[in-house]
């Protein structure tokens, strides 16, 4: 009796016909459950639904993201022109204080590009500009920076762009360094203004120029080592000497008409840019803290000021920056003789919040004009008691100096004080506006007769 012969395996699955997809049996059998299908979430798991992708429409974010693997890729068609300009950006609270700095209204101070090392005096000690009330300008030297690239594979270097251009290093530089424990803040903030101002169009023409910081309270500034104070006293040391003690000459000391009103026009029209262009208030205007840039001599008045020293400035507030962060109350430190006497009250130096305005700033400009007019640094005649005093009652400033030496210069309506006059106000409302200001000084430049008379 023979055997029969089992049908071959090989012969039974090709015999086999194809499993239905809808097939109970094929489910059952060739199918894991939904179960097994989806295994336990892990990073390589790719969304379920484009609804889950997260996505940032900021350029930024999408070149600071790593690559995904090559599992997270859909395989599904995405319109590339419309992936990342529809959804949302990516919600997170991973944000550092590099992100945060971007949206700020005041750009944080960049480090200095290079080293400095502080001169010495004919004695080996540090030699210095100038001292003030918060820091300290020592006079320095420059050293480029070693730059240390690390290597890069022969394709990075095709893709990699071409470095920014750089300024050209100066040969000597200031350096403002703090003198006091609480005046790091002062200057940290001083140095943020900088550089934002140096982000406004035609900054190079009105400011010192700003390199960085070093240790974020040292600053690095364009050496500048001429400032109106000591051209005053220069031109006032020269009418001294030339003419003598009892001179009666009714010229401004710094020359003749032309020049007073060139500097005025120069130095109403650096204020009108800094606060109708920058929206800064500087706060502390004297001639001290005004730096003169040689121009060519034949000019009616051969230097281009400069503002600098801008510790007691003050952003003012726009529609990008509704608040502003505020300076620390610098008052105190401030010139009083220079100062609006509406700041000059007790409750007003105690209070930490307060700050300069625009209308205090045409005071001080006023005040420095004046006496590039009179010579008299001092601005007040008398003791130091009674200049304190006359400060408190400024808006009687220009009969005060008339009283003084070196009044004769500033006769009643005169140039001088057709110029002045309505920037003393006591009324810090009724002052003139800085752009009104500029066309005064204009007209009064264009109605002079060139005899150098007031």
């Amino acid at each position: 009796m023979s055997t029969p012969r089992r049908p071959s395996v090989l012969n039974r699955a090709l015999s086999t016909p194809p499993m239905s997809p809808n097939s109970p049996r094929s489910t059952a059998v060739n199918t894991p459950s939904k179960q097994q299908i989806d295994p336990a979430p892990s990073r390589l798991t790719p969304p379920t639904s484009p609804r889950h992708l997260r996505s940032s429409s900021h350029l930024s974010d999408i070149t600071t993201s790593p690559p995904p693997v090559a599992s997270q890729l859909q395989t599904h068609p995405v319109d590339l022109k419309s992936r990342y300009g529809h959804l949302q950006p990516i919600q997170t609270d991973m944000l550092t204080c590099t992100t945060a700095t971007q949206h700020s209204s005041t750009p944080r101070a960049l480090e200095c590009p290079f080293n400095i090392e502080i001169l010495k005096d004919e004695r080996g000690r540090d030699a210095y500009f100038g001292t003030g009330a918060w820091s300290i300008v020592y006079k320095a030297t420059t050293h480029a920076k070693q730059r240390h690239t690390p290597p890069t594979s022969r394709s990075s270097r095709t893709i990699t762009p071409p470095h920014s251009p750089m300024l050209m290093t100066p040969v000597l530089v200031a350096v403002k360094k703090p003198t006091r424990r609480d005046a790091a803040d002062i200057l940290k903030s001083e140095a943020n203004t900088l550089r934002y101002l140096h982000t406004v169009a035609e900054s190079e023409r009105f400011i010192v120029p700003f390199y960085g910081v070093i240790n974020t309270s040292t600053l690095i500034l364009g050496a500048i080592p001429y400032s109106l104070e000591e051209h005053i006293r220069r031109c006032a040391f020269l009418s001294i000497t030339q003419q003598g003690l009892t001179s009666t000459s009714t010229e401004p000391i710094i020359g003749s008409t032309s020049s007073w009103l060139t500097l005025a026009q120069k130095l109403t029209t650096a204020l009108a840019w800094l606060h109708m262009e920058a929206g800064v208030v500087h706060g502390d205007i004297k001639p001290g803290n005004i730096l003169l840039s040689p121009n060519p001599p034949s000019t009616s008045f051969p230097y281009t000021p400069i503002l600098a020293d801008f510790s007691s400035s003050q952003l003012l507030s726009t529609a990008t920056a509704p608040n502003p962060p505020l300076t620390p109350n610098t008052l105190s430190a401030v010139t009083r003789e220079f100062t609006a006497p509406e700041l000059l009250s007790s409750a007003v130096l105690r209070d930490p919040n307060s700050a300069a305005t625009r209308a205090t700033d045409v005071f001080s400009l006023a005040v420095t004009l004046l006496v590039a007019a009179t010579g008299q640094l001092l601005v007040y005649p008398g003791s130091v008691f009674q200049r304190q005093a006359m400060a408190t009652q400024g808006w009687g400033v220009l009969g005060f100096v008339r009283n003084g030496e070196g009044g004769m210069r500033v006769p009643r309506a005169g140039v001088v004080e057709r110029v002045c006059e309505g920037a003393v106000k006591k009324d810090p409302a009724a002052r003139i506006g800085v752009r009104a200001w500029v066309s005064l000084v204009e007209e009064a430049m264009a109605q002079e007769d060139g005899t150098g008379r007031l």
